[in-house]
C-alpha cells in the first residue's frame, strides 16, 4: 500500500516537473522578434538604459551604492544589537557603559556614512 502511494507521488511529481520543463519554451516562443527595431522589448530596454553600453562611472555608482546600502543595515544592526545589550544589562553597570559606548560608536560610523553617500550622490550629480 506505502509502496504504491510512494510510486504515485513519485510518478505525479515527474509529470509535473515535466510540464513545467516543457511549457517554459512554448511561452518564449513569442519574445523571438522582441528585441528588433518594432518589438516592445527593444524600446523597453533603451528607455531603462540597457540598450546600449555603461559609461564606467555608472558602474562605480552601482557599487557604491550597493556599499552603503550594505554598511548602513550593519550600522542598524549594531544600533539595536546595542539597544538590546543596554535592556538586558539588569543593572550591571559594567555592560551599560559597554552598551553606550557601542551605541555611540555606531551612530557617530552611521552619521559619516550618510554624508560620504550625500557627498558621493552630490559629486555624481555633478560630474555626470
Amino acid at each position: 500500500m506505502f509502496k504504491t502511494a510512494k510510486l504515485i507521488k513519485y510518478y505525479l511529481f515527474l509529470f509535473f516537473v515535466g510540464c513545467l520543463l516543457t511549457i517554459t519554451p512554448v511561452m518564449a516562443i513569442g519574445l523571438k522578434d522582441g528585441f528588433t527595431s518594432g518589438g516592445n522589448l527593444g524600446s523597453f530596454a533603451r528607455q531603462s538604459n540597457y540598450g546600449d553600453a555603461q559609461q564606467p562611472e555608472f558602474y562605480i555608482g552601482q557599487l557604491l551604492n550597493g556599499l552603503f546600502a550594505l554598511l548602513g543595515i550593519i550600522a542598524v544592526a549594531l544600533i539595536m544589537y546595542s539597544g538590546f545589550v543596554w535592556m538586558t544589562a539588569r543593572g550591571n553597570d559594567a555592560k551599560v557603559s559597554k552598551a553606550k559606548d557601542n551605541l555611540t560608536e555606531a551612530l557617530i560610523g552611521l552619521i559619516i556614512l550618510i554624508g560620504s553617500y550625500a557627498l558621493t550622490t552630490f559629486l555624481f550629480k555633478i560630474f555626470s
